[in-house]
């Protein structure tokens, strides 16, 4: 495979958009399936709360993975935040 098939990235895989709202979706998930583990040994079972950040924490991971793979949007200021100025 030729260098010039596949052009990368040069930024760094943490560096990218999308990594750490990834990374701390997945935590997040993970805490709260852990939670909600203990939970159903108690009889609680799916009725639990730790349910919904079961599910934010999926949502945040999700979006993070559709933000690595997709990359900048046109809505992104290099800066941060985003450039909601009208074009001229």
């Amino acid at each position: 495979m030729d260098d010039k098939e596949a052009p990368r990235s040069g930024k760094r895989f943490l560096a990218r958009r999308g990594v750490g709202l990834a990374i701390s979706g997945a935590l997040i998930a993970a805490l709260f399936g852990i939670f909600l583990n203990i939970d159903q040994m108690t009889g609680e079972g799916w009725k639990s709360p730790m349910l919904v950040g079961v599910l934010l924490g999926l949502i945040m991971l999700v979006f993070g993975v559709y933000r690595l793979v997709k990359g900048n949007s046109s809505l992104d200021y290099p800066q941060g935040g985003t450039n909601n100025e009208p074009e001229n």
